[in-house]
């Protein structure tokens, strides 16, 4: 049986200066909206808004890149700079450099609850088996407040990062943590299933063409995972139960 993984716990200034700029974003009924309606008394909407939602819109497969790129970019200079249509990554400059944000500005990182870890490394463990010799072995968990109860993943070589709030109340931040690191099992299965044209015809907002496509895959991983808690952790089935009933929409 291979090692389990690494699994570190850590904040990034960059995933905080790109998700402060997708949070404030209202992309309505959209599966990537990360919007949360500020209080009355804050300050109008930032000139960037409107052009950049626009300019999401108008590129949805740019716009799944982007809710990525604060996980892969390697630098905050270079968080400016993302991988996308022009248009689109002229809208991003201009959001991103409204929001810069220092890494001295992030406070202490957070400690796990005291059996959290252990229980993350099983349960990672369980999930990346069938990946076999291709299974991550370090996980770093990045606490992001501006994602809130959502979550973003991406994995780059041996490494796989995922990120949200750790603040989030009871086994949230677990059950979200969880649910992104069985997409790299799930994924391809379903990709290969649907077609060759699968992955660039994905789309997040409901209703459009390729939604089916974002629900098939979102399906596969809470199933998988759920299994895995099952019959690793079956005392977490309630949990992950709970957190399905908020954030997965009902068939």
């Amino acid at each position: 049986m291979r090692t389990p993984p690494i699994v570190t716990i850590e904040r990034s200034a960059i995933a905080e200066a790109g998700y402060r700029v997708l949070a404030a974003l209202d992309l309505g009924r959209d599966a990537a909206n990360l919007y949360v309606p500020p209080p009355a008394e804050v300050a109008p909407v930032p000139a960037w808004v409107p052009a950049l939602r626009a300019a999401l819109r108008a590129n949805p497969r740019d716009a799944l890149v982007l809710q990525g790129w604060p996980l892969r970019a390697p630098s905050l200079a270079s968080l400016r700079d993302p991988p996308v249509t022009p248009a689109l990554a002229q809208a991003w400059r201009a959001a991103a450099a409204s929001v810069p944000t220092e890494a001295s500005s992030l406070g202490d990182v957070p400690a796990l609850d005291g059996s959290l870890g252990p229980i993350l490394t099983d349960l990672l463990a369980a999930l990346w088996a069938p990946l076999g010799a291709h299974a991550p072995s370090i996980c770093r968990v990045l606490d992001c407040a501006p994602l809130g109860p959502h979550g973003r993943a991406t994995t780059s070589g041996n490494t796989f990062v995922v990120a949200t709030s750790l603040s989030e109340s009871g086994e949230h931040p677990l059950m979200q943590i969880l649910h992104e690191a069985a997409h790299p099992v799930t994924d391809g299965a379903v990709l290969a299933r649907l077609g060759a044209d699968a992955a660039a015809a994905r789309h997040t907002e409901m209703g459009a063409d390729g939604f089916a496509i974002h629900q098939a895959l979102e399906a596969a991983a809470v199933a998988y995972a759920g299994a895995v808690l099952e019959a690793r952790r079956p005392s977490l089935v309630p949990a992950y139960r709970a957190w399905c009933s908020r954030f997965i929409p009902p068939e």
